[in-house]
């Protein structure tokens, strides 16, 4: 005997065939004998790849032994294992009398009872057919059999198709139940163990078509198709309006369902920062506001970007996940619950059943029905390092933006990102973790830290020209620069004032790969462990020369940052050593396994001392004074600002790094006038107002 085995999806009931070298031939079931009675293996082994797949409703009555089940009376009676992945294996089969000319087939039927991705995954990975634990709670696994009948006509062994063929003890007209106890979705917790995500009270507002049929009925009277119509578009109207949405799309929605159909509007938090028009709702025939929960952040916008949202996938989400997500089953879709879903759901219960309740008891199959059952398992917290009140101050800081922003606060001494603020307050896509941009000049520090390490100092002298060539391209000074700090100056002053030409004027001293390794050591590192999917710290490239290197040494050409990249440059430099940024603590991220880290050229705490140095100059003598105002420790900081065009305007990006006390601070303009004008004063209110939150001095 062989055993070959197929897969079908969890949505679709779709199958791939695991091992299979011959070529099966759907529909017809039997082999030519020639006038002979062939080996009935291969019919065998179609039969099981038909019980395992969306054939199964397909099949031809006409290649099934007579006394046959219709297949889709067996699709109807398992329809609520239809949403798991099944394996159907051939064991062995053996031809019974000659005279009988039957055969007999031995299977083993596997219920994958995950998230239905497992076994296609190892499929895929292995080409080969997909082992089960039989005691495993992900699978549920038995043996049954299958006669094969010879039908001299036909000259084909003929499967019968049986309920309890597929599953033992099912009678026909009998059915499987499934329920399933759903798992408590763990909690994403911040730094203090406060719930984040959580279950919430929510109110799912729609219209409930049954309830307008019984509004609509006059005297026990049904109202008429073209009432329902009628009723059913006045009420879609009067809801949208009251909830300020497109009437037309709920009116074709609500007109569109089925007589007693649920079509949900809107879901809304429950809580007294959500304004329910409730009196309107209850006025409006088969208008309902059902009490709900849903896994949500303590407001609307309350880091979102960051935690991600949960419940069930849109078609296009499912189409591009790879298998990973389902039609119909809620998920993780982005965010901290996409990338910790396995961890937050759990395990659902199970209670698998065979009912026959309703088949008279001559009628019951002499196999007695298997069953499964699964406790459910809740799923674990995720601890985040995130500081409740120092995200929401980020928020507030730049919710009320204009343009798109970025603000991330992370604490250098263990390189815990405490706050990661998008703006303006509906921005959903995540800036501060994921936004690359020209860091402008706050990327002199990288710069300036490959000075060091040839030879230089704070006092060192350099050259601060107003314009310097470079191949060609002329580079000057932002408008405005004060004239006494040009010519020989230190780098100290040249970081203080911001002068370009004294860095550029380094292009043929560093090397881009002396640059790369100086970003490097700072932390700029690519593909970073942070516990969250697709942060972006930083790409400075090693293959440039001549102005594209040159404009790359004052954070311009083809450099390129986040906020989250440059608060971890900041951390470094307070540190005195590489800081990796972390965003979730439990389960721990291990930021070293980037095999991307500064190998020979880590950031060493003497280094780190003099760019402390050097960053505070620009508070002391140069951009930011302003910055002097913010009590507690004195502040460290470097201003920048971009150069781009967009529509042929010549616009800017703005930025400001900052250290105070163990905190290390980025905050990004999208667009302004420059980093100490336009950044300057808003990260002195953030920076007065965390004092109180966290003191500098402690």
């Amino acid at each position: 005997s062989s055993s070959h085995s197929h897969q079908m999806s969890a949505s679709r009931r779709r199958h791939r065939i695991f091992g299979m070298t011959a070529m099966l031939v759907v529909g017809t079931l039997g082999l030519s004998a020639c006038g002979q009675v062939d080996d009935p293996t291969q019919a065998a082994e179609q039969f099981a790849e038909q019980l395992s797949s969306d054939q199964l409703e397909a099949l031809d009555g006409a290649s099934l032994a007579k006394g046959s089940m219709e297949p889709e009376s067996l699709a109807e009676a398992t329809a609520a294992l239809a949403a798991y992945p099944a394996t159907v294996s051939l064991d062995s089969v053996v031809e019974d009398d000659a005279d009988e000319l039957t055969a007999t087939a031995d299977y083993t039927v596997t219920w994958n009872l995950s998230d239905g991705t497992e076994a296609e995954d190892a499929a895929e990975a292995s080409d080969a057919p997909v082992e089960s634990d039989a005691t495993s709670e992900d699978h549920w696994s038995y043996t049954t059999q299958a006669t094969l009948v010879w039908d001299d006509e036909a000259e084909a062994w003929e499967p019968q198709l049986a309920a309890e063929t597929l599953v033992p003890g099912l009678a026909e007209g009998g059915r499987v139940d499934v329920a399933v106890a759903p798992a408590q979705r763990g909690k994403i917790l911040d730094t203090q163990d406060v719930p984040l995500a959580t279950e919430r009270p929510v109110q799912r507002i729609g219209i409930d078509k049954t309830h307008l049929l019984n509004e609509l009925a006059v005297d026990g009277e049904e109202p008429t198709d073209d009432e329902v119509s009628e009723a059913a578009a006045e009420s879609a109207t009067a809801l949208a309006e009251a909830l300020d949405l497109d009437t037309d799309t709920f009116i074709d929605r609500v007109q569109a369902a089925g007589d007693r159909a649920w079509v949900e509007f809107i879901v809304l938090r429950d809580d007294d920062e959500t304004d329910i028009p409730s009196d309107q709702i209850t006025e409006i025939p088969g208008a309902v506001a059902r009490e709900d929960t849903m896994v949500l952040g303590p407001t609307a916008t309350f880091a979102r970007s960051l935690l991600g949202s949960y419940g069930e996938p849109s078609a296009e989400q499912v189409e591009n996940s790879d298998g990973e997500m389902t039609a119909g089953t809620p998920t993780g879709l982005s965010g901290l619950q996409h990338t910790y879903n396995e961890e937050l759901s759990g395990t659902n219960g199970l209670e698998i059943t065979v009912d026959n309740a309703d088949v008279s008891t001559e009628d019951l199959p002499d196999s007695d029905p298997v069953e499964f059952s699964r406790e459910s398992e809740d799923g674990t917290a995720i601890t985040t390092t995130l500081d409740t009140r120092i995200q929401e101050l980020a928020e507030e800081t730049i919710g009320d933006s204009d343009v798109l922003a970025g603000l991330v606060a992370i604490r250098p001494s263990d390189g815990h990102i405490l706050a990661a603020a998008d703006g303006p307050e509906d921005t959903s896509w995540p800036l501060a973790m994921q936004g690359s941009y020209a860091p402008g000049s706050t990327f002199k520090i990288v710069t300036a830290l490959a000075m060091l390490r040839n030879g230089m100092d704070a006092e060192s002298t350099v050259e601060c020209p107003e314009t310097i060539n470079v191949s060609g391209t002329e580079i000057s000074n932002f408008d405005g620069y004060p004239s006494e700090h040009l010519g020989e100056i230190t780098l100290a002053d040249a970081i203080a004032q911001s002068c370009n030409t004294s860095f550029v004027g380094q292009f043929e001293d560093i090397s881009p790969q002396q640059e790369h390794d100086a970003a490097t050591a700072l932390g700029l590192v690519e593909d970073p462990i942070v516990g969250y999917d697709g942060a972006f710290l930083g790409s400075v490239p090693t293959d440039v020369e001549g102005t594209q290197h040159a404009a790359g040494l004052f954070g311009q050409g083809l450099v390129q940052t986040s906020p989250l990249g440059m608060a971890t440059v900041a951390a470094s430099v307070s540190a005195g050593e590489t800081v990796s940024p972390v965003l979730v603590s439990d389960p721990s991220v291990d930021p070293t396994e980037n095999e991307n880290l500064p190998g020979n050229t880590p950031l060493t705490e003497d280094e780190a001392a003099q760019l402390r140095e050097l960053m505070s100059g620009p508070v002391e003598t140069g951009t930011v004074p302003i910055l002097q105002d913010v009590p507690g420790v004195p502040v460290l900081a470097k201003t920048g600002t971009a150069e781009y065009v967009s529509e042929g305007e010549d616009l800017a990006h703005t930025w400001i790094m900052a250290l105070h006390g163990d905190l290390a601070v980025s905050l990004f303009f999208h667009e302004g006038f420059a980093g100490a004008q336009t950044n300057g004063p808003v990260l002195k209110e953030f920076l007065t107002e965390l004092e109180e939150i966290m003191p500098s001095e402690s």
